[in-house]
């Protein structure tokens, strides 16, 4: 996938063809404008509020409780880059924008947005200086507030159960497991699928206070709390208990430095027992030999700018099992998400 800007009728057309339009230079110009007005908007739930109905300019200045000249310019911006429609009854959504920027469409994909526009942009913006003076810091153990942090794990709820139950029916074991630990399991959606998946399996999650507080809740709703339970702690703490039949190491090691991504894998090779299984997912890089998509360069930045680490190649990742003794290593791409398996001889 590439951003590219696109013509909107014959003229512009010749006009990028024939290089009269320097779509290089006009290309970050527009990414800033579209992150800009999509922020504000949604700051200002402009989306929500026309999701039932068409709405004139100033009721919904009114209902917003803002400046009427500021929500037509803003409305206009909305209109230029297809977020909304207008006609006589005033501006309209979408049918992409009703789906995915409100609270009624698919929520996954807008706490997705909301996340990325309104926490990670914060981050983005230090990018220069911690590129120029490699400092590192993870927002992981000092989120810059309470609201980032919310807003991250509603993230990882909903990113969760898209992907869960597809790794799930794709892990394969030896044996059905009858004990499993998530290793910064976050909001228990992977527990909970192998749990529904496997009736015997009881889950183990290490986890930050905050994240315990917010995924017990979560276990709580769909009633597997005999099943699933919480452990307070820091994974890069070396006690992670011993003897389970499948380890978890799911969205983390992107956030872990080169490291504490081996001390992990090697401490998951230490807990399991002999014949277990070790699970990781992450977003994929296909390494140095293999074609990077602009999401997957943007997403490396983002774990740089938020944690100091970036997206890990799949060859890298294949070489810290391996080394930390795993064999039978097993790998499969999903959309933009790698897959694999390994086991403790």
């Amino acid at each position: 996938m590439k951003i590219a800007i696109k013509a909107d009728n014959p003229l512009e057309a010749v006009a990028l063809s024939s290089g009269l339009i320097p779509s290089g230079a006009i290309l970050p110009v527009l990414s800033m404008g579209v992150s800009s007005i999509l922020i504000t908007a949604m700051r200002l739930n402009v989306f929500d509020h026309l999701h039932n109905a068409p709405m004139k300019i100033a009721a919904l200045a009114t209902a917003t409780n803002c400046d009427v000249f500021g929500m037509e310019v803003l409305l206009e911006g909305l209109y230029g880059f297809g977020f909304v429609e207008r006609n006589e009854n005033g501006y309209r959504l979408t049918k992409d924008s009703a789906r995915y920027l409100t609270e009624s469409g698919d929520k996954v994909r807008r706490d997705f947005v909301y996340f990325f526009l309104r926490d990670v942009s914060r981050n983005l913006e230090q990018l220069e200086h911690k590129i120029r003076t490699g400092e590192q810091s993870n927002f992981h153990f000092s989120p810059p507030s309470s609201d980032c942090w919310s807003n991250y794990l509603k993230f990882l709820e909903g990113n969760g159960q898209r992907l869960a139950p597809k790794i799930a029916k794709w892990a394969k074991f030896n044996q059905e497991p009858q004990t499993l630990l998530d290793v910064a399991g976050g909001p228990a959606q992977y527990s909970i699928a192998f749990c529904q998946k496997y009736p015997n399996l009881k889950a183990s999650i290490i986890e930050l206070p905050e994240t315990v507080k917010y995924g017990t809740t979560v276990v709580e709703k769909v009633g597997l709390s005999d099943r699933i339970r919480y452990i307070t702690g820091n994974l890069l703490e070396p006690d992670w208990g011993t003897n389970y039949d499948v380890i978890l190491l799911f969205n983390i090691l992107h956030n872990l430095t080169t490291e504490q991504c081996e001390f992990a894998v090697q401490q998951a090779f230490q807990s399991l027992r002999s014949g277990g299984t070790l699970l990781i997912e992450e977003p994929f890089h296909p390494g140095n030999q293999g074609k990077l998509s602009a999401f997957g360069s943007f997403i490396s930045l983002v774990y740089f700018a938020m944690s100091g680490t970036r997206t890990w190649p799949k060859p890298v990742l294949k070489e810290w099992v391996s080394k930390a003794g795993f064999t039978k290593v097993r790998t499969s791409k999903w959309q933009l998400i790698l897959f694999m398996s390994a086991e403790k001889p």
